[in-house]
Formats: structure tokens, C-alpha cells, sequence
């Protein structure tokens, strides 16, 4: 028999091997006193491998048993005691633990069961491992029999300081994490908070203020209470959202991690609360948003009267030239120009031709429809695009703006002078050309008034 393949599947099955025997221990709750982790698994599936494979390299024979062996200390037995006393400082009894060697050792079996081995091989092999697993399981017994009541004493002994130890480094650990954290039990109450946590929600001053202490943090922190409910009966084990929250120096702004515990067997346990102090990162991401929006509001905008600048007109302008096509209606367009602001300059100083400047445009923003768009195109030249209006339209729309210059109490006269222009559907016209038409149109209409351009 050609034993060699027997070593071979065993190698080449290890993650099968440990997906079986996880399926095998949850269906029969033995994860209710060990771990429902995969890789913890791969350990004891490993180990197991190893100890198997080393006797398969020096037997190709059936390993059978005497009754003058030592048990406890032939190589495949050795893995099961040590093994065996690993359980049993957890608390684990002789039953529980022979019986799930009885599902590892049904793993093996499986997986011979499943190969394309001949029926002969298959039977070998089956019977090679079975008398394997049947000497771990002497070792491990007999060893376990035959401690002392001293001895088991001892063992629970040292058991109880190695969780003692276990429990004060995680307490040292707990505490010593950065960011507050909170653990809520199963039933939602707070089962303890770090140091940081403390320190940020109650003020506390030392380290342990939960778990040596007496803080009555269910008064302090039931801001959390409806976020936890929330958490909790939804279907997710993992939460992350955004959070302003009042601390005792002031408004601060999380990054709150909500995630479920699960004990060893996959039962809900609580809900550990991590925050993750972003103020100032958030802060400075505000300052960084508002700067970006005022870069853009001077990049598009003139900022003296606050319509859009000539680089924005000319776009905008672009784009109704290339939607006129598309449109039942034609396409307005009407070039402005101030009447005299060289004169109201040099005579009442240019604060006041600056007025005159915004009081024209704070006309025409009040007579201009939502749709249109008006541009500063230079110090007193302005272009307003009348999108699905006519020349005659648009021409309405102009008068009632003049006119309404017309209101105000200055010693000087507020008026300018306009050029409109019709671009209909089937019309082939370039900005350039539009701007032009527009411009030469306004020159005419000033030169009929006798002002000049300045």
C-alpha cells in the first residue's frame, strides 16, 4: 500500500479539514467553549497534520497498540495531551474534550471518505488514522488520569493567575487607547469606559473611573442610548458615521465606530463604541471649503457688483449660441453701455461712479428674468443674454430698467445706452461676431443721443 498518499492528502486538505471541523463543532456547540475563529482552528488542524504525517514518514504499517506503551509520550500522542492540558487549564472537562477528538478525528475520515482513493485504499487508510487518533486519545487520557488532586489544584491555580494577568493587561491596554471607547452590554447598558472616554464625557481625572469606581455614567451618557438602539437592531455588525457631540470642554466632532461583539459561539455580546476625535480636522476641511467657494464666487463673478465676469459671459454666451439651433424661440443679446461715467468721475470722484455703476445693476437684476444672464464685460460695458426671447422682447425688458433709473436723489443723471441684437434658429454667428453686432448697434444708439463713448 502505497502510503505516501495518504501523507499527500492530508497535506494538500488542511483548509477543507478546518472548515469541517468548525462546521462539525458549531453544529454540536462545542464552540461554546472555544472559538468560532478560523485561524484559531488552523492551529489545532495543523499541529494535527504535522503530528499524522511524521508517523506516516516513519511507518507505512497500521500503528497498533500495546499494553506496555507509553502513550503519553509517543510523537502522535504527545500532540493530543499537550493539547489536551491546553484545554483543561480553560476549564474544559475530560468528556468534552475526548469527545470533540472524536470530530477531528471523523475530519480525517471525511476527507478519505471524499477521495478517489480504490475502496482497498480507502479502508487502509481509514483504519491507519483511526488507530492514530485511538493513541491520542490514551495519551491524553491516561496523562489526565492520572493527575494528583494537588496537581489539579495547581493547574486551576495558575489557570486563575494567567486570566488574572490577562485580564490587567487588557484593563492596562483598555485604558490606555487614545480615543474614548465605551463597551455596552447585551442588554445596552454601559459595561465600562476607558480612561479617555471618561475624561472627554464625565471629567473624570484617573484612570479605572468605570471599572474601579462608582461613576453613575447612565445620567451622563444617555445621549447614546438611541444610536445604540439603532445599531443594534439593525442587520449590520459595522457602523460608521459622523457625530457632533457635547463634552465637557465644548462641541466636538466624532468619527463613531459602532461594532457588534460576538462571544465564541457567534452569540450577540454588546456593542463597543469607538470616537475618533476629526475636530479640527473638520475644521480645517471648513476652512478649506469656504476658501474654495470664494475662489470660485472671484472667478466667475465681478466682485465690485456682483453679476458674472466677462471670462463667465463669454461662456455662458457660447453655450446659448449652440442651444439656438435646438429652440422654437430666438436667442437676445444686448450690449450696455454707461452714458457719461467719465464725467460723473472727474466732477463728483469715482466713488459716486462706482454707485452709478451698481445702481444700474441693481435695476437690472430687478427686471431681468431668472433665465437671463448679465455680465460686466469691462468698467461700464455689460452684455445681458435674453435666452427664448425676441428683439422686441428684450426691448421691453430694457425700458422698464431705464426707466427705473430714474429713482434716486443724485446731482446727475443715470442712464446708458444699448444695442440689441435677434439671433434666430437657421442663424450661423460667432461670439465674436455677436459682440460686435451688438457693440456697433449700442455706438449708433449713442452717437443718436450725441454722447460720446467715453
Amino acid at each position: 500500500m502505497d502510503i505516501r498518499k495518504l501523507k499527500r492528502i492530508i497535506l494538500d486538505s488542511e483548509e477543507i479539514l478546518i472548515e469541517k471541523i468548525l462546521e462539525y463543532a458549531k453544529k454540536q456547540n462545542y464552540v461554546k467553549y472555544t472559538s468560532t475563529l478560523k485561524e484559531a482552528w488552523r492551529i489545532s488542524i495543523s499541529g494535527l497534520s504535522e503530528s499524522l504525517v511524521k508517523v506516516i514518514e516513519k511507518n507505512s504499517a497500521i500503528p497498533e497498540m500495546g499494553p506496555d506503551d507509553d502513550f503519553t509520550k509517543n510523537e502522535v500522542a504527545q500532540f493530543g495531551v499537550l493539547e489536551a492540558r491546553k484545554h483543561r487549564l480553560r476549564g474544559v472537562t475530560l468528556g468534552i474534550f475526548l469527545g470533540l477528538m472524536k470530530y477531528y478525528e471523523q475530519v480525517y475520515m471525511d476527507v478519505i471518505d471524499e477521495s478517489s482513493f480504490s475502496c482497498e485504499e480507502k479502508k487502509y487508510f481509514s483504519r491507519y488514522i483511526k488507530r492514530c487518533f485511538d493513541h491520542i486519545e490514551l495519551g491524553f487520557t491516561i496523562e489526565w488520569a492520572g493527575l494528583s488532586e494537588k496537581q489539579n489544584l495547581e493547574e486551576l491555580q495558575k489557570s486563575n493567575r494567567e486570566i488574572t494577568n490577562e485580564k490587567n493587561k487588557y484593563l492596562t491596554i483598555f485604558e490606555s487607547i487614545y480615543d474614548p471607547i465605551i463597551l455596552v452590554d447585551k442588554d445596552n447598558n454601559i459595561e465600562n469606559i476607558n480612561y479617555r472616554a471618561a475624561e472627554v464625557f464625565l471629567n473624570a481625572s484617573v484612570p479605572g473611573t468605570k471599572y474601579y469606581g462608582n461613576v453613575d455614567e447612565d445620567e451622563k451618557l444617555t445621549w447614546i442610548s438611541e444610536e445604540i438602539n439603532e445599531f443594534v437592531a439593525s442587520s449590520e455588525n459595522e457602523v460608521l458615521k459622523e457625530k457632533t457631540i457635547e463634552t465637557k470642554t465644548g462641541e466636538k466632532t466624532f468619527l463613531v465606530k459602532f461594532k457588534k461583539m460576538l462571544d465564541v459561539s457567534e452569540k450577540y455580546r454588546g456593542v463597543v463604541i469607538i470616537f475618533n476625535d476629526i475636530t479640527e480636522r473638520v475644521k480645517a476641511e471648513n476652512k478649506l471649503k469656504i476658501q474654495h467657494e470664494q475662489l470660485k464666487y472671484y472667478a466667475f463673478t465681478d466682485p465690485m457688483t456682483g453679476v458674472s465676469n466677462r471670462r463667465t459671459g463669454i461662456v455662458m454666451l457660447e453655450k446659448e449660441l449652440s442651444l439656438v439651433p435646438r429652440r422654437d424661440k430666438p436667442l437676445s443679446i444686448c450690449f450696455i453701455d454707461v452714458d457719461g461715467l467719465k464725467k460723473i468721475n472727474d466732477n463728483y470722484g469715482h466713488t459716486e461712479g462706482d454707485w452709478v455703476i451698481n445702481f444700474i445693476v441693481s435695476n437690472i437684476k430687478l427686471r431681468v428674468r431668472k433665465t437671463d444672464t448679465v455680465s460686466r464685460m469691462g468698467g461700464d460695458e455689460f452684455l445681458i443674454i435674453f435666452p427664448d426671447c425676441c428683439e422686441d422682447d428684450a426691448e421691453k425688458i430694457i425700458e422698464e430698467i431705464y426707466c427705473g433709473l430714474k429713482k434716486h436723489k443724485k446731482p446727475f443723471k443715470c442712464s446708458f445706452s444699448y444695442g440689441i441684437i435677434e439671433i434666430a434658429k437657421h442663424t450661423n454667428i460667432s461670439v465674436n461676431d455677436v459682440i460686435r453686432a451688438s457693440d456697433e448697434k449700442m455706438y449708433k444708439n449713442k452717437l443718436a443721443k450725441n454722447i460720446s463713448r467715453e
